[in-house]
């Protein structure tokens, strides 16, 4: 890679590749064995075209040398009423992660609610055994009892998109989620056939807080790395301090993700979805 201009940022300065590779490595994203990566193009403007661009970044995080990248390309589709295809539904987790699950190599989870693409050596990350998107056996299950796996903020805000909370609010059974099944058709290399999928819900009148509370303790505890990028920042977390900080979390207040507490009699489990884009 050269210095030559990805991003333009705000105030008109240039966010070059090496920018931005100095930036994973300040947070050390090339340690992990399995990169777990939410991404958002906040750098600033950009200044090649789309399709050009999107193979220059995926090219610096494939130079961080980590031997498997794991991006989210969820869909909900059986939420949202739609029918999933493998091969051809779109991602709805931004047109990086987009661009890695149409990548000849790349793996596709069968998850119709929340699938994975996984480029590299560790595709058995994309395999689920049972039809749980959250849980037992699903993809954060798997990261879980991995050695060396790390979650990358690539221009994100763990505050909004950080789904694998709702892995460890599932293993602590918090009350205002609850399991829902979910049937619908999936799709693979045209063969279709009908499946019932479980997903780890909000009941409908849970409304969550916007106080990013686990960030502000992830970076106090110095579990967060981060690193400004022009108008973005890249972050970075091991997986075994965010299952730690946020278990620990709600061990000492459950409520700690909700705007308020809510009673137990006014739970409300009916389920409406309309583009369905977050758990």
């Amino acid at each position: 890679m050269s210095a030559s201009g990805l991003f333009v940022t705000s105030a008109g300065a240039t966010v070059t590749a090496d920018d931005i590779a100095r930036a994973l490595d300040a947070v050390k994203a090339g340690d992990a064995k399995v990169l777990y990566m939410h991404t958002e193009l906040s750098f600033g403007s950009a200044v090649p075209g789309r399709k050009e661009l999107l193979a220059r970044l995926f090219e610096l995080l494939r130079d961080t040398g980590v031997p498997t990248l794991c991006v989210p390309t969820f869909t909900f589709s059986f939420c949202n009423g739609e029918d999933y295809d493998i091969q051809r539904s779109r991602s709805k987790m931004g047109v990086l992660n987009e661009y890695i699950r149409q990548l000849p190599e790349a793996v596709r989870s069968a998850d119709p609610l929340m699938s994975v693409a996984v480029v590299g050596s560790d595709v058995d990350l994309a395999a689920i055994p049972g039809r749980r998107s959250i849980g037992a056996g699903s993809t954060f299950d798997k990261l879980h009892a991995r050695a060396g796996a790390k979650f990358l903020f690539f221009g994100a805000s763990p505050s909004k998109c950080f789904t694998y909370t709702h892995y460890v609010e599932e293993r602590e059974q918090v009350y205002y989620r609850y399991n829902r099944d979910f049937t619908g058709t999936v799709i693979d290399r045209g063969r279709a056939s009908k499946e019932t999928w479980t997903l780890f819900v909000r009941y409908r009148n849970v409304i969550p807080s916007s106080e990013g509370r686990l960030e502000k303790a992830m970076l106090e505890a110095g579990a967060l790395r981060t690193a400004r990028c022009g108008d973005g920042v890249i972050g970075c977390v091991d997986e075994p301090a965010a299952f730690d900080i946020i278990a620990g979390q709600l061990r000492s207040d459950v409520n700690c993700y909700l705007a308020r507490p809510y009673p137990g009699d006014v739970l409300d489990p009916v389920f409406e979805a309309h583009d369905m884009v977050a758990l």
